[in-house]
């Protein structure tokens, strides 16, 4: 039996901060993690490049049943000081589009060194290839048993074993039953920021095929959600970042059994009536081209099958011989393309976990649980998920370093009472 004053469960992004903030505050702290290194996942994250905050760390860029929870941990521990916190242990950062913060070296390996070298400086104990089987609370001390048959004991422990995406990086979903057992309620988990599954019979013939485009995901005819940017289309579907925005619609559990689609503008800066005048005079101006060669230029190549096959016009019709109705249809392809949604990619190419620990059972000030004192969650084991754009490794180290400053004080209270 080894004894801790603080056991983070879960050595990712949140459990690295947690662990850091609580041996800064002199607490005896330990990682346990259940791969044979900490922080694999986010040697993957912004592509290798980690793309680990954001300038705008808005609500509106959050998600949960109750979003407004991240509020008192950013008032705290917000963009300002993730960055600080960063450039103290020597990784210098930069800014690119719409916010993203990224490491000035393109490295997400250097933002694993850095935090395992505090780790290391600050004498945190790592653990690893222990994997959590049983965590309790008996006579005011916390017993955590691993699957090898180890024992440890705690006076307060901090959950951040992540959620169930990318489980091949460490999470497998693992915390959520950790937390259930000890009388919590967990929102029930979906994958988010993943590709969607569409049903058509020409994906195949589409894929590689990268454009900007508006994507818009509709239930039942309603409009959920919109995003805009660059898409591209798979053999199984579409992916790119406004697909993983929309992603999180797919599995929510008040859209289930509704007919979900997604549609495709290819010129979202243009109104119907402004292009149709373009395309109008487009084939005046090629009246004498085929429908098929006229279209080479104005949309990718091997779109044009597809276009014209939905519309029931023949390839090889000459642009003098089309009606309006024909242009109209046309236009209504390349602006309202529409696909039957079926699902998404599983856990394993998700970026994200939506659902989670229940934010209503955690104190927001403190991120320490409602039922079992001593007990903290942060990370995505909390039923809180972000956009792409570095919102969810903020929130990742944000509540991370929070819960871990809010455990070591306690036990220097608990400390200083017993004196």
């Amino acid at each position: 039996m080894k004894e801790f004053d603080v056991i983070v469960i879960g050595g990712g992004a949140s459990g690295l901060a947690a662990a850091i903030s609580s041996a800064r505050r002199g607490a005896k702290t330990a990682i346990l993690e259940r791969l044979s290194r900490v922080g694999k996942k986010i040697l993957v994250t912004g592509n290798g490049r980690c793309n680990f905050s954001n300038t705008s760390l808005k609500k509106k860029k959050y998600h949960g049943t109750d979003p407004a929870f991240i509020r008192y941990t950013f008032s705290q521990f917000g963009g300002g000081q993730i960055v600080e916190f960063f450039e103290e242990l020597g990784i210098l950062h930069k800014e690119e589009e719409d916010g993203r913060i990224f490491p000035r070296c393109d490295q997400a390996g250097a933002v694993l060194d850095v935090l395992r070298y505090e780790c290391q400086r600050l004498e945190v104990v790592e653990l690893c290839d222990r994997e959590v089987s049983t965590l309790s609370k008996q006579d005011g001390k916390f017993e955590v048993h691993v699957q090898n048959g180890e024992k440890f004991v705690s006076d307060r422990v901090i959950v951040t074993a992540g959620g169930k995406s990318s489980p091949q990086f460490g999470s497998n979903g693992s915390g959520f039953a950790l937390a259930q057992k000890l009388g919590h309620t967990v929102v029930e988990p979906f994958p988010t920021l993943v590709q969607i599954k569409l049903d058509d019979g020409f994906l195949n013939h589409l894929k590689g095929i990268k454009i900007e485009a508006r994507v818009s995901l509709y239930a039942s005819e309603n409009l959920i959600d919109t995003q805009e940017g660059e898409i591209l289309l798979t053999d199984y579907g579409i992916s790119g970042i406004p697909a993983l925005q929309l992603s999180r619609f797919v599995h929510h559990p008040e859209l289930k059994g509704m007919h979900l689609t997604l549609h495709i503008d290819q010129f979202p800066e243009l109104q119907f009536h402004d292009l149709k005048k373009l395309i109008i005079e487009r084939f005046q101006k090629l009246h004498y081209k085929t429908i098929q060669d006229a279209m080479i230029g104005l949309v990718n190549k091997r779109m044009i099958p597809p276009i014209l096959s939905f519309t029931k016009i023949d390839k090889k019709m000459i642009c003098d011989e089309l009606n309006s109705a024909q242009i109209d249809a046309l236009i209504h392809q390349l602006k309202d393309r529409r696909f039957k949604i079926n699902g998404t990619l599983s856990w394993r190419d998700a970026q994200a976990t939506a659902g989670g620990v229940a934010t209503k059972e955690i104190d927001e000030r403190t991120l320490e649980s409602k039922i079992v004192p001593g007990l903290y969650f942060a990370g995505e084991v909390i039923d809180i998920h972000g956009d792409s754009g570095g919102y969810n490794l903020a929130w990742a180290w944000a509540s991370g370093y929070m819960a871990g400053l809010h455990a070591a004080g306690s036990i220097q209270s608990k400390k200083r009472r017993k004196k």
